[in-house]
């Protein structure tokens, strides 16, 4: 199957995506939810090839994803509101 490139917000960004940051794609490793000093939620991904980048959660991304379907799991922010996500199953 084809991988399926799209502009996702950052917060939909998931694990195994590959996303566009600053001209390059970078391999997502694993994504997380924190907040600014000032309140707001940002998102931190893990790259495979880089440092953690931080970003607001409803930043537009460039990612290729392979579209097979992932199951939605519920985590949450660091004040315990509930955030939908989504989780790659490992073999």
């Amino acid at each position: 199957m084809l991988d399926v490139v799209r502009e996702v917000c950052a917060v939909l960004v998931l694990r195994g995506d590959l996303v566009r940051i600053r001209g390059c794609w970078h391999e997502v490793r694993g994504s997380r939810l924190d907040r600014f000093v000032t309140g707001g939620a940002v998102v931190v991904l893990t790259l495979a090839d880089r440092r953690p980048v931080r970003m607001p959660v409803f930043l537009r991304v460039t990612v290729i994803r392979d579209p097979a379907p992932r199951a939605p799991v519920a985590t949450h922010l660091p004040d315990g509101d509930p955030v939908a996500r989504y989780a790659v199953e490992s073999p």
